[in-house]
């Protein structure tokens, strides 16, 4: 048995065999550096008094034990605990409390008759002598759980590194090592989803964050724009810490649009997409020939120039799974493709995707441009690499303000952002100027599809559907999914090992907010005052959920993060009550006539490492 305390603590009861951990030959050690050190406190040729010998003795005796039984401890994976941390106090070198000692015979070799209550009363009584094997019981040992060392663990379970030779050859890498190559990167995405679970719980019980932990608090929409940074051009340390807490341990970040209800226009144009989205199937439901006489299936988009821009109309699993994989032309008007979502849906709605295209667009610019620069300031990326005339400066640095590297870093992320990230738009005129020797040239279609999809679960079926997309990773920088009415959406937390649902976590933050205000927390809509002209306002009905944005970090961010966020594994699982569920994501890509340049977007090739000197130079389509 055991007792844990507060701190994690807790105190083991143990049996010890002396011969496993040589007590015998242990004590002979300890004894002799005792009488080594006692002799030096007496004048030469002056006897150590009996009375102190015994008091050695006792001491060699639970000084063995004591290593023995953290020896002991460590075999099962703990560490002995210091004193001050332990729940109560052994009396016998206050480490526990020695309950039987049992002395083996030094010629048999066999355990004596007489068993003794401690220490002590083996040594008075004259029955142990220095270097005799002893056997012991122990209790209220204070240990705790040892830390994990990963490559001392592969270590043991691999010691001829036959594992980690076989992982190498297949362009794997094993948990203590750093992707180095894509194709490592590929496998890495790969293994982790072959690995999360397959089994689903319903809202009721599966995982749904932690209110108050700041990974998993939703942030607010304005904290992450460029004019929420610092004055010095660096990135707000709040808003950083919060970003990478939530991609690289929970792999999600929530937003809140509407910044607490005090800006609504981003929210509007999610609610009217929502309204579009849902027009778009329930036409599909009443006119089913619409599938084959009107949409398209999936196919490139004329004039995309790249065989990755596909646009159509797909359904499979018997309906339960239907989506339009739609883009944008680039230029100002909306231009969606394929031309048939328009016939269907009208122009009006194709304005409404389009600016909630926009406002996701510029959050998941936002959230990449403030990961980027995290990683890159945290290896020192931008770092002047010039000599110094100091003699007491490391070789290779010079004096500077110590904010450059960061203001540097930050300014790299939004040329990054700005130039790789396709958010529809053409290239800005002075990228293209700096470009002009790695540009390769672009289509006229963008590279990040806007999905509209509709997921169900029919009951008729014989076999209960969990998952309705199975799990997998998204070659994006950012997948960007405005919380839907019908959670289902399930992201794999790295840090709780559990399936977690982001849409339920929003929900818990719309229900707390209204609490405070003193709003009815079970509503599902809020109504708004909007300008309607001539000093008139109207009043706008908006679901709860059009406020909230999740932003999952894909493959090309766990590339530009330099591995440190790795890509969210995530999966759809169907609502079980029968019930369809509407989704509406953006897979923010990178666009095809851009080269990489690591030195531009990253800043020191020395720190910059293999994986991203392995794309130097390669187009972003090819990546």
């Amino acid at each position: 048995g055991s007792v844990k305390s507060s701190s994690g603590v807790e105190e083991y009861d143990m049996g010890i065999f002396g011969e496993s951990y040589q007590t015998g030959p242990l004590s002979q050690k300890m004894y002799d550096a005792l009488m080594t050190a006692a002799s030096k406190r007496f004048p030469p040729g002056q006897e150590i008094p009996s009375e102190l010998l015994d008091v050695y003795m006792t001491y060699a005796m639970d000084m063995t034990a004591r290593e023995a039984t953290k020896a002991a401890l460590d075999t099962n994976g703990l560490d002995m605990a210091e004193p001050e941390q332990s729940i109560t106090t052994g009396e016998d070198g206050l480490w526990g409390n020695i309950a039987n000692v049992q002395l083996i015979d030094l010629e048999t070799g066999e355990i004596e008759e007489e068993e003794y209550t401690s220490f002590q009363e083996a040594v008075e009584k004259g029955d142990w002598e220095p270097g005799q094997t002893f056997n012991f019981v122990v209790r209220n040992v204070p240990a705790s759980t040892k830390d994990i060392d990963i490559s001392q663990l592969l270590s043991a379970l691999d010691p001829e590194g036959a594992l980690r030779a076989e992982a190498k050859d297949k362009g794997m890498t094993m948990p203590d090592e750093d992707v180095e190559s894509l194709l490592a990167l590929g496998n890495d995405c790969e293994r982790r989803c072959e690995l999360s679970p397959r089994e689903a719980n319903d809202e009721s019980s599966v995982f749904s964050g932690k209110m108050g932990v700041r990974g998993y608090s939703v942030i607010s929409r304005s904290d992450l724009l460029q004019d929420s940074m610092n004055r010095d051009g660096t990135e707000n340390r709040a808003t950083l810490m919060h970003t990478m807490d939530a991609l690289v341990s929970h792999s999600c970040l929530i937003v809140d649009l509407s910044d607490g209800g005090t800006s609504y226009q981003s929210t509007m144009a999610l609610s009217k997409m929502w309204e579009a989205t849902s027009t778009f199937f329930t036409a599909i439901d009443e006119n089913p020939e619409l599938e084959t006489s009107t949409l398209p299936s999936m196919d490139v988009a004329e004039g995309a120039g790249s065989r990755h821009a596909v646009v159509g109309y797909a359904s499979y699993k018997d309906g339960d799974m239907r989506f339009v994989e739609t883009r944008f032309k680039r230029g100002g008007k909306a231009v969606m493709m394929p031309a048939e979502v328009e016939t269907i849906l009208g122009a009006d709605s194709i304005q409404s995707i389009a600016e909630s295209f926009d406002a996701m667009v510029g959050v998941g610019k936002d959230v990449v441009r403030i990961a980027t620069a995290a990683s890159s300031m945290e290896v020192d990326a931008f770092v002047e690499r010039k000599k110094s005339s100091s003699s007491n400066q490391p070789s290779g640095y010079m004096e500077e303000d110590e904010k450059m590297p960061f203001i540097r870093a930050s300014e790299a992320a939004i040329r990054l952002a700005d130039e790789l990230i396709d958010d529809s738009n053409p290239l800005k005129a002075e990228s293209i100027e700096a470009l002009e020797s790695t540009a390769v040239g672009e289509g006229s279609v963008s590279m990040s599809p806007h999905r509209l999809c509709r997921y169900s679960n029919t009951q008729q079926k014989e076999e209960v559907m969990d998952e309705v997309f199975g799990a997998h990773t998204d070659t994006t920088f950012v997948t960007l999914i405005p919380a839907a009415s019908v959670s289902g959406l399930e992201v794999y937390d790295e840090d709780a090992a559990v399936w977690f649902r982001p849409e339920l976590m929003a929900r818990k933050h719309w229900e707390a907010e209204r609490r405070e205000r003193g709003e009815d927390p079970s509503a599902l809509t809020e109504t708004i005052q909007i300008a309607a002209g001539d000093d008139e306002t109207e009043e706008v009905v908006i679901p709860w959920h059009a406020r909230y944005l999740i932003v999952m970090p894909g493959e090309l961010l766990q590339l530009t993060s330099r591995n440190e966020i790795p890509a969210a594994v995530h999966r759809v699982v169907a609502a079980r009550e029968g019930q369809s569920r509407l989704s509406a994501p953006v897979l923010l890509r990178a666009r095809t006539g851009i080269k990489m340049n690591v030195e531009r977007y990253f800043g020191n090739l020395d720190v910059a490492g293999p994986l991203l000197m392995e794309c130097q130079g390669i187009p972003m389509e090819d990546l």
